[in-house]
């Protein structure tokens, strides 16, 4: 069970990660809005409840709606798990809702969120959790030390829950100044545009593995309706 890997629905990516994520751990996928961070973790869902493994879907910019229709736009068709309880998007949007006064920082219970989560995840007897995306979770207002505690705080109660597999997105940040959300987790994708030969290309990058025996490397991909992301041969991200 220790070894246990978890597919990402992504074919080629699990060819080249021993099959997939390690099973019990929390994963992130970091990119620019248009690189593909949605489809990823809905792609990451949606092969589990083909495999009939229960997934949560934790909505933070996005209605639950909203969250449907995109799938739809790819070919999948969410309402079906989401009517028969195997799949269910919680709408982050009541951990937001209290307003702080002029001037001061706004405060956001991680603690309350970890708590909601395990009780989902426990009712459901979910596997597979995303939460899309984590950052506004965590860099509020409060002081760094503050923030860095509602981090590990959140980071460490997911991990605590060893019967579900994670994925977070999270926007991109300068290389040299990753958040410290990508130093607790046990592996990380980076999604990007490249401009080659005057096209957008988009490309994934695996930049941490843990445990996990591979050869760094980034990889173009393409977004395919009913197929999602499907990733190309390295070759094809081009000087």
């Amino acid at each position: 069970m220790k070894n246990k890997r978890i597919p990402t629905g992504i074919p080629e990516l699990d060819q080249l990660i021993e099959g997939g994520l390690r099973s019990g751990k929390t994963y992130l996928v970091v990119g620019q809005p248009g690189t593909g961070k949605t489809v990823f973790a809905l792609q990451f869902l949606l092969h589990g409840l083909m495999n009939k493994e229960k997934g949560l879907y934790v909505a933070i910019d996005e209605k639950p709606g909203d969250v449907v229709e995109q799938a739809a736009s790819l070919g999948w068709d969410l309402a079906p798990f989401i009517e028969s309880k195997e799949f269910l998007i919680l709408d982050a949007s009541a951990y937001f809702g209290a307003r702080a006064a002029e001037g001061q920082a706004r405060s956001l219970d991680v603690q309350r969120v970890v708590a909601d989560l395990g009780n989902y995840i426990s009712r459901m007897g979910a596997s597979r959790v995303v939460i899309d995306p984590v950052a506004p979770l965590l860099f509020t207002r409060e002081s760094m030390s503050r923030v860095l505690d509602q981090t590990r705080l959140l980071f460490y109660g997911l991990q605590a829950n060893a019967s579900t597999t994670n994925v977070l997105t999270t926007y991109a940040v300068e290389r040299q100044t990753r958040g410290i959300e990508e130093y607790l987790v046990s592996g990380t994708f980076v999604l990007e545009m490249e401009l080659v030969n005057r096209h957008f290309v988009r490309t994934l990058t695996i930049e941490k593995m843990r445990s996990t025996a591979l050869t760094p490397g980034q990889y173009a991909f393409d977004i395919i309706a009913n197929r999602g992301i499907v990733l190309r041969e390295a070759s094809e991200v081009a000087q």
